[in-house]
């Protein structure tokens, strides 16, 4: 049992040592802009993960991925957090309407019915809306094949649902699609809960920082990095949810209750696997206290746009991984955040959306999917397993 812990503190060391000169608040854990996409340090396992408390979470396209990643893996997870994501496979039957019998292409399904990023016509004619029916057939399909774990595991768990009334982008039905499959595995209040409030296709928080390269964006904005100053941190509300009572404030200080920590994301996917669309290199916040007494793991994974490694002008860089609130809510309450990252692909994922609609392949729905595989993969590294 030593020897990890010796080997994780090296890490700390070894990533202190090599990080940017204390300049300003937080520098140690400054990411040089534009990111690195490869690093030679490795995600290590942590001697005290609490197995028993793994909770997941993702706004947009990351909540569409967090909620089928809950669904292949319910025997892991134990409760997730989806913001203005959708059902399990959303994409898969949506009907063209200029031929009724005939399935919508999944590219097209994702951006007009699932969500309305071009708008909610198919070459003028509005397309039938996802039905629960449907991912309900599709899940007892995947668990009959073994490809998902079973269903029934999901009765036990925690799910917190969050859609902006503003948002134009993923449809409030949408978002209750997610909230009446939960209901058909026996999830009910208080364990399933949903929320609305006033605000944007964004990651709410309380206040915006100002140590982002973006002027701070308001709860009615929807522009780069799509985190939105609502007066509430959504984060909170799920983590509170999702982890249940004696959950204490959050410090003002993220960075002096723990290190946020670069790892290579490239040993978690096989070299042949070119439309995995994952970045050479991922993060994961360690609390402190973590190294030396339990502690539990939260994954959480980005929107559309908001990789770390992106460029441009509008990138978001890693005001994702360090604004949205997660690191300050986690030091306070003993829980590692994993943050898994993709990178753009022209031509199939140029904007770094998790896998929603099958661009990595046909499998993305279930274990085998290459994402669904990676994340995973590193979630058992953290646990030692």
């Amino acid at each position: 049992m030593l020897r990890p812990r010796i080997d994780w503190i090296a890490y700390l060391l070894l990533a202190a040592a090599v990080a940017l000169p204390a300049t300003a608040f937080a520098a140690h854990d400054a990411i040089p802009d534009p990111a690195p996409r490869r690093t030679k340090a490795k995600l290590k396992p942590l001697p005290h993960m609490d197995r028993e408390a793994i909770t997941i979470s993702g706004l947009s396209s990351g909540g569409f991925f967090a909620h089928q990643f809950h669904i292949a893996f319910s025997s892991l997870v134990n409760g997730a957090g989806i913001l203005a994501g959708g059902p399990y496979g959303c994409v898969e039957n949506i009907r063209n309407p200029f031929s009724p019998w005939v399935r919508l292409d999944r590219p097209s399904a994702a951006v007009i019915a699932c969500t309305h990023f071009y708008g909610d016509r198919y070459l003028g004619l509005r397309p039938s809306q996802p039905k629960i029916a449907d991912s309900l057939s599709l899940i007892e399909e995947a668990r009959s094949k073994g490809t998902i774990d079973d269903p029934s595991n999901l009765a036990d768990d925690r799910v917190f649902l969050f859609h902006g009334s503003k948002d134009d982008v993923v449809p409030g039905e949408i978002v209750q699609l997610v909230r009446e499959l939960y209901e058909k595995f026996g999830l009910a209040a208080p364990a399933l809960q949903f929320e609305e409030k006033p605000a944007n296709h964004g990651l709410p928080v309380t206040i915006f920082p100002g140590d982002s390269r973006f002027p701070k964006r308001g709860c009615a904005e929807h522009m780069p990095p799509f985190v939105i100053e609502c007066g509430f941190d959504a984060v909170e509300r799920l983590l509170r949810h999702l982890y249940g009572a004696a959950f204490k404030p959050a410090p003002a200080d993220a960075e002096a209750g723990g290190t946020l920590l670069p790892f290579d994301q490239t040993e978690f996917v096989d070299r042949d696997e070119k439309r995995a669309s994952m970045s050479g290199v991922g993060y994961v916040y360690v609390p402190k206290q973590c190294l030396s007494h339990s502690c539990r793991l939260h994954v959480a994974f980005h929107g559309c746009r908001q990789e770390v490694d992106n460029k441009g002008s509008d990138r978001a860089h890693d005001d994702f991984v360090r604004d949205g609130g997660y690191n300050r809510w986690a030091a306070a309450n003993d829980i590692v955040v994993l943050y898994p990252q993709l990178t753009s692909m022209p031509g199939f994922n140029p904007n770094a959306c998790w896998d929603f609609w099958g661009y990595s392949g046909e499998q993305y729905l279930n274990r085998n999917g290459v994402q669904m595989r990676a994340v995973k993969a590193m979630v058992d590294r953290l646990l030692g397993r």
